[in-house]
């Protein structure tokens, strides 16, 4: 049971997560990412070791049967790879979602590469939240940051997401949330942040997380900065954009003071984060947003465990 789940740990992003790993022993994904913290492995197009669908519900059961105090706000499917080269993930999904207690929901952490597999999106379909990957729209440096195996093409991957997308939020009462991470002279340029924002603002995603490495990864790869970062996201107006913060890094990045105008439409560009708030603005602009939102001008949107300050009357593309 231990090598099927792990946890729960607390995710700033989900709340406390209890984790089912698809894949427990080996690597197997069709991606060997150059940010990947697990050791390399050549991209496979499916999966060679297959654990039956009922010994994950057994053991989920009985975990949660063991532990009714424990405090879960989430199942993370995932695996060491690609989550949904499982192949019994509807049948699993299906069976298992059913006996949950209503306040646990059920999230996938996907690189979004199979999403144009009518078979994947049936599966995905039944999660309440689905997290995907899209780390760049330019062929080469897809290739080149994801080294995905010969039989994807991000043509097909462009497509599927989207489709999904419009699929999921007109199907189900789900949260689709896209993650993007940088690498320093891979994917930083403000060529690679107008592409995916033109994408992404087109498609109804709840949430987008942009970070850089945060952890020892297989291959040679920089992180960016907090700043750089940051001027990287600044293309992404009109989408809940979430910056995974350090209080080191952003110690020396001089908070600005707005009135109530500026305020209301740096929130209407952009909405942001609490943890935004405080790293970008100075104590009267929060007492401001706090007036703002008492008087029903400004209101706070839930995406996961991740709550956005914006407009009450915001008219951005974002579906919470």
């Amino acid at each position: 049971m231990q090598n099927l789940i792990f946890g729960p740990i607390i995710s700033r992003r989900f709340g406390y997560s209890l984790g089912i790993d698809l894949s427990p022993n080996t690597k197997q994904c069709n991606f060997d990412c150059l940010y990947c913290e697990l050791q390399g492995a050549k991209p496979q197009d499916s999966m060679r070791e297959v654990i039956p669908a009922y010994e994950y519900v057994d053991s989920i059961s009985r975990y949660l049967a063991s532990n009714p105090k424990q405090k879960i706000d989430v199942l993370t499917f995932t695996a060491n790879g690609e989550p949904t080269l499982y192949p019994h993930l509807l049948e699993l999904i299906k069976t298992l979602k059913p006996s949950l207690p209503p306040h646990i929901k059920t999230l996938i952490l996907s690189n979004g590469s199979l999403f144009w597999q009518q078979s994947v999106r049936e599966a995905l379909l039944e999660f309440d939240m689905v997290k995907f990957s899209l780390d760049s729209l330019n062929p080469r440096t897809f290739a080149r940051i994801d080294r995905p195996h010969k039989s994807l093409h991000l043509e097909s991957i462009k497509k599927g997401i989207a489709t999904f997308a419009t699929e999921f939020t007109q199907k189900t009462n789900g949260k689709l949330i896209g993650e993007i991470l940088l690498l320093k002279g891979v994917n930083d340029t403000s060529a690679h942040a107008k592409e995916l924002a033109q994408f992404l603002s087109r498609i109804p995603i709840s949430r987008l997380d942009i970070g850089t490495l945060d952890r020892p990864p297989a291959h040679k790869a920089t992180p960016l900065s907090i700043k750089e970062i940051e001027t990287f996201v600044s293309y992404f107006e009109g989408l809940c954009v979430y910056i995974p913060r350090r209080a080191s890094q952003d110690s020396n990045i001089p908070k600005r003071t707005l009135n109530k105008e500026e305020l209301i439409q740096t929130l209407s560009m952009r909405p942001l984060t609490l943890e935004d708030m405080q790293a970008l603005f100075c104590d009267n602009t929060l007492a401001l947003a706090d007036t703002l939102t008492k008087s029903h001008i400004l209101k706070w949107e839930q995406v996961g465990n991740i709550a956005f300050l914006c407009p009450t009357n915001s008219t951005t593309k974002v579906l919470f």
